[in-house]
């Protein structure tokens, strides 16, 4: 089970740091999602509703729209793949525990690690054909094809919670 524990100051930096622990399910898992979100990034045509949730319109008028997409280029796509490899190379250097990872986290890499797991919900969610937040828990049925889906997207909002919360409330 994912547990985040506050390690206190870096004493160099002055800054809050996080022990954040993964079993090792949780750990390969997670380690599997950055290909799986570039691999749909390299190929925006195989799924154009979540590209169009990951990158939604910013202007209503086509004309603004287009101008502005020309004005950003690549470099929201930049941006992303960036994270990706941010993500990959954190979890190349965390430290193998006897059940797990163990991953140290300052307020960069928590922040890093939220724009993640959200980029991974919102595709998971609109894969799902889920449009807004679920008000109520939905029974996992272990039959459905979908179960699996569901059940990450449940966990990443679980994970995420938990680092929010350390964010606003640190020690």
């Amino acid at each position: 089970m994912t547990r985040l524990r506050h390690e206190g100051k870096d004493p160099e930096t002055g800054h809050d740091v996080w022990s954040l622990r993964l079993v090792d399910l949780e750990a390969s898992i997670l380690a599997s999602l950055p290909d799986q979100l570039e691999a749909l990034l390299a190929r925006p045509d195989s799924n154009r509703r979540v590209i169009e949730r990951l990158f939604p319109k910013s202007y209503t008028d086509p004309e603004e729209e287009a101008l502005n997409r020309k004005l950003l280029g690549n470099s929201l796509l930049q941006e992303r793949q960036e994270t990706l490899q941010a993500i990959r190379e954190q979890l190349e250097s965390a430290e193998q525990k006897p059940n797990g990872l163990e991953l140290k986290l300052d307020r960069m890499s928590m922040d890093l690690w939220l724009r993640f797991m959200n980029d991974v919900r919102l595709v998971i969610a609109t894969d799902l054909g889920i449009s807004e937040n679920l008000d109520e828990e939905v029974p996992l049925d272990s039959e459905d094809p979908d179960a699996p889906k569901f059940a990450l997207l449940e966990y990443l909002g679980g994970v995420e919670a938990i680092l929010v919360e350390a964010l606003s409330h640190p020690g």
